[in-house]
């Protein structure tokens, strides 16, 4: 098993007869952060359910840790990847605590009760949510609910994380303390694939940025290697990128629209 690496080769899915995906290519290294970016209705949602395993690609191939995802028992599955996006409102009132604990409901992996209760409590800790682990999820505001299902995927304990929109609904001081815990996940040699919509988070906070258009890979790219001509490429509209006075990562503005 070859760590944590994500290996997408040649992939096409297609969907009621019309390509969503189209000859993708790409490969995510153990331990790193792709963000994948694009506009809406690039693809970008329906790649990491292909990657997850939730969706077959009509052709082409998809490897996590070297093994197809879709060919393996769920509980095997859970232990190399785990997929977290937006969901439903919830029709049942678990509690935040029993909603995170089904993160390890597929596992089988034999795991000491002392030690199932230190990863719940680090997954409740790291989304702050260890003072809401008594009240039921339908109580919770959407923002909420999200740091909930965060939790319950780093609880999972997976070697590769997909994140569909994983700051949706947060303010922005939850945006940035996940954009923080993705940086975290990779010291810790997790690989985490991640769908975007803040270009500027995903320059924060990626190691490469997985540009889709149209259901195509148009750019593979390092931060530090994202230009206007890129992003314009990509959305349409006309950008600078510069550095951050700050952070000193790339940052990406829309030119002014005053005039002098």
């Amino acid at each position: 098993m070859s760590g944590g690496r994500v290996t997408v080769q040649d992939l096409v899915f297609r969907r009621g007869g019309r390509e969503v995906l189209k000859g993708i290519s790409f490969e995510v290294e153990p331990g790193r952060v792709a963000a994948v970016v694009g506009p809406n209705g690039a693809g970008k949602s329906t790649l990491l359910k292909v990657i997850s395993g939730y969706l077959k690609p009509a052709s082409g191939s998809v490897t996590v840790c070297g093994v197809d995802p879709a060919s393996l028992h769920p509980s095997e599955r859970s232990r190399l990847v785990t997929y977290s996006g937006d969901e439903p409102d919830p029709a049942f009132a678990f509690t935040v605590q029993e909603t995170v604990e089904m993160g390890r409901v597929a596992a089988e992996a034999p795991v000491s009760r002392a030690d199932l209760a230190g990863a719940l409590e680090e997954a409740l800790e790291a989304l702050q949510l260890a003072g809401l682990r008594d009240r039921p999820i339908t109580s919770l505001s959407s923002g909420e609910r999200q740091r909930v299902y965060l939790a319950r995927a780093l609880y999972q304990d997976p070697l590769v994380i997909l994140l569909d929109e994983p700051t949706t609904h947060l303010d922005m001081a939850y945006e940035v303390h996940v954009a923080g815990m993705i940086r975290d996940l990779a010291r810790r040699g997790k690989t985490v694939l991640t769908v975007v919509h803040d270009l500027n988070l995903a320059l924060r906070c990626a190691d490469r940025l997985v540009f889709l258009r149209d259901g195509r890979l148009l750019y593979n790219v390092a931060p530090g290697d994202v230009t206007s001509e890129i992003v314009g490429d990509i959305y349409g509209v006309e950008v600078r990128v510069a550095s951050h006075p700050v952070l000193g990562t790339p940052f990406v503005t829309p030119p002014s629209s005053r005039k002098a």
